[in-house]
């Protein structure tokens, strides 16, 4: 009788764990992975789409940077420097260091705003 019980409960817990959590979890779970990404609200899920500045900054903030064009008469192509803030998607605030690895000083201001065509990054 005792083993008839064990039988019947470890069979139970098969037959649950194969139809309740593989089958049907897996079902929902698939679904609900389709239905984020084509923007359709299912099952209380909707997909959020990214921030630009956000992407944006985890690409650039605090990288390396080399200018490609001249900024002014004392920044000049080639100087290097780090994205400090990313405003928008065409312009950044950077700071710039000479030879010496000395901030560059432009008209009192250490950090400056550049666009996004005006740098490189560097390896």
């Amino acid at each position: 009788m005792i083993v008839f019980e064990i039988i019947g409960g470890i069979l139970v817990r098969i037959f649950v764990d194969i139809i309740f959590e593989g089958i049907i979890g897996g079902t929902y779970r698939l679904f609900k992975r389709g239905f984020v990404y084509i923007k359709v609200k299912v099952f209380g899920f909707e997909r959020k789409d990214p921030d630009p500045i956000k992407a944006l900054e985890k690409k650039l903030l605090y990288k390396k940077i080399e200018l490609t064009e001249n900024l002014n008469s004392i920044i000049k192509s080639g100087q290097t420097g780090t994205i400090l803030e990313v405003i928008n998607d065409d312009k950044v605030f950077a700071e710039f260091y000479d030879r010496n690895g000395n901030q560059i000083e432009w008209k009192g201001e250490l950090v400056l705003e550049i666009g996004m065509n005006q740098f490189k990054l560097k390896k």
